[in-house]
C-alpha cells in the first residue's frame, strides 16, 4: 500500500494525502477525516526510510559494542537504546569484535543505513583506524565513544579514570597490611593499559616494591582465569591480594583459591573490576571497582542527543570509578 494507492481510495491528490500524513496546513477538515479514515482502515505506515532522506534524519542511532559477552557493553548499550528509544529514536545494535577490519566494516555498514549518530563502546575504539573511519564516513555526524576518546571535532569522549580507581584501590589494600600484591590483566586496549598503569602508580607510590612478575597477562575468561591462578599461587605462596581486570576473571581466582584451600579473605583477598553481577554471584562476593555503568549509559546518551540537537557538548567528559568492599576483602 503506497501513498499513490492511499491518494486514489480517497478521491485526492498524493500531495493532499501527503499533508494529512506530515499533519500539514492547507487540508479541508471533512477531507482530511476523509483520508484519515482511508489511512486507518489500510494501517497504512509511512515509508520512514524515505522521510528520512527527504529531512536528512533518519532518527535511527547506530550502537557498535567490541564484545557483545561482555556484561559492561552491553548493558551501557541496552541503556542507551531504551532511552533513545523514550526520545523517539530506533537503535541498530552491532557486535564487531576485537578486529579493526571488522570495526571498520561496522562503521562503514552503520553509515550506510544512514543512522543520525553513532556510539561506540569500548576503549578498543581509540586506535587510528576507527578515527580515519569517522572522518571517511562519519565526518558530519556525531560520536560518542564510551570510554574512549580520538581528536577530532564531532567525537565526544566519555572517559573512566580507571589509572585513578586502581591505584586508589592498590591503597586501599595496602593500608589493610598487604604488601605483595598481584593484578592480572585482560587483552591490550586503552582500559588495560591504563587499569595496569594504575596498579604500578599504587605499588610505586605506596613504596612497597614493584615486581613485574606480578602482573599477568589472561583472556578475558573464568576458566582460564581459576588455571592460570592457580599456577600463579602454586609458584608465589607469599601473594596477600590479587586484583584482576575483570570481574568474570576474578570469579575464576575465587574458584582457584578454594581448589588450593585458601580462607578468602584471611589468607587471601581478592578484587575484580565492573562491580557485576558477576561479583555479587560469587562466594564470598568480590570486592569490586565500580565502573559506574549506570552514569556511563546516561552521560553517553545526554552527550549524543545534545549534539544531535546541534548544542556544543565538552570533547571529554570524566567519570571516576569507585572501589566498592564487600566479602573478598579484608
Amino acid at each position: 500500500m503506497t501513498i499513490y494507492d492511499i491518494a486514489k481510495l480517497s478521491g485526492v491528490s498524493y500531495a493532499t494525502v501527503s499533508r494529512v500524513i506530515n499533519n500539514r496546513d492547507g487540508v479541508k477538515k471533512e477531507t482530511r477525516e476523509k483520508v484519515q479514515k482511508v489511512l486507518d482502515e489500510y494501517g497504512y505506515l509511512p515509508n520512514s526510510f524515505a522521510r528520512g532522506l527527504v529531512r536528512s534524519e533518519m532518527k535511527i542511532i547506530g550502537i557498535n559494542v567490541i564484545d557483545v559477552r561482555n556484561i559492561h557493553h552491553i548493558n551501557t548499550a541496552f541503556y542507551i537504546e531504551q532511552e533513545f528509544a523514550r526520545l523517539g529514536y530506533t537503535s541498530i545494535i552491532c557486535g564487531c569484535g576485537m578486529d579493526n577490519t571488522k570495526q571498520e566494516e561496522y562503521i562503514r555498514v552503520m553509515a550506510e543505513r544512514n543512522v543520525d549518530g553513532l556510539v561506540l563502546i569500548g576503549s578498543r575504539f581509540q586506535n587510528e583506524t576507527t578515527k580515519n573511519c569517522i572522518k571517511k564516513y562519519f565526518n558530519e555526524k556525531p560520536v560518542v565513544i564510551a570510554n574512549g576518546y580520538l581528536d577530532l571535532d564531532n567525537i565526544c569522549g566519555i572517559v573512566l579514570d580507571e589509572r585513578k580507581a586502581v591505584s586508589d584501590t592498590v591503597n586501599y589494600l595496602v593500608s589493610k597490611g598487604h604488601r605483595n600484591i598481584a593484578f592480572v590483566n585482560d587483552y591490550i586496549s586503552y582500559s588495560s593499559q591504563e587499569k595496569q598503569g594504575g596498579f604500578i602508580d599504587g605499588i610505586t607510590n605506596n613504596d612497597i616494591g614493584f615486581n613485574e612478575k606480578n602482573i599477568r597477562h589472561i583472556k578475558t575468561d573464568m576458566n582460564i582465569s581459576e588455571i592460570e591462578t592457580e599456577k600463579f599461587l602454586k609458584m608465589n605462596k607469599d601473594i596477600t591480594a590479587i586484583i584482576y581486570s575483570e570481574d568474570i576473571m576474578a570469579v575464576g581466582g575465587v574458584k582457584a583459591c578454594n581448589k588450593l584451600s585458601l580462607n578468602i579473605p584471611k589468607d587471601i583477598s581478592i578484587v575484580g573490576f565492573n562491580n557485576s553481577i558477576y561479583s555479587d554471584i560469587s562466594t564470598p562476593r568480590i570486592s569490586s571497582i565500580d565502573n559506574k555503568i549506570h552514569d556511563m549509559g546516561e552521560k553517553c546518551t545526554n552527550a549524543l542527543y545534545a549534539m544531535l540537537m546541534g548544542e556544543k557538548v565538552e570533547p571529554i567528559i570524566k567519570l571516576v570509578p569507585e572501589f566498592v568492599v564487600k566479602e573478598s576483602t579484608n
